[in-house]
C-alpha cells in the first residue's frame, strides 16, 4: 500500500485498542487479536477485515520502535510493546491519542500539531 494511500483502519484506533487492552511491555499480542477487536467495533462490522487491511499501520508502528515483532506464523504476527502508551491531548484541538515515550515527533492525527501533552 502506497503512502498516499488512505488506510482501511485508523492508526487511532489501532492504537486506542493497544493502550486498552496490551499496555504491558511483558504481554504478548498479535494481529489476529487486533482484528477481533476492530470486528466489534461498529464502524468496522461490514468492512469484513483482513489483518492485512492494517499491516501498513502495524509496520509503521514496527519503524518508530514501538511495536516488536516476535514471530510469525503465516499472516498472523505477534508482537510485544517497547515501551507502554501514554494518552497524549493535543492542546489545539483536544484530539486525544495515544504514544509510546520514545516516538518522536508526537504529531496531534487530526491537526499535525506538536502542541500535545
Amino acid at each position: 500500500m502506497s503512502s498516499t494511500t488512505t488506510p482501511k483502519v485508523s492508526r487511532q484506533d489501532i492504537r486506542k485498542i493497544i493502550f486498552d487492552n496490551f499496555n504491558d511491555t511483558d504481554y504478548r499480542f498479535s494481529n489476529d487479536e487486533i482484528l477481533g477487536y476492530l470486528n466489534e467495533m461498529d464502524r468496522y462490522k461490514a468492512a469484513n477485515l483482513d489483518v492485512l487491511d492494517f499491516e501498513d499501520v502495524l509496520l509503521e508502528m514496527e519503524e518508530s520502535g514501538f511495536l516488536r515483532p516476535i514471530a510469525q506464523n503465516f499472516n498472523t504476527r505477534y508482537y510485544k510493546i517497547m515501551t507502554e502508551l501514554e494518552t497524549k491531548t493535543c492542546k489545539d484541538c483536544n484530539t486525544v491519542s495515544w504514544f509510546a515515550e520514545a516516538e518522536e515527533p508526537k504529531l496531534c492525527p487530526q491537526c499535525r500539531s506538536k502542541n500535545m501533552a
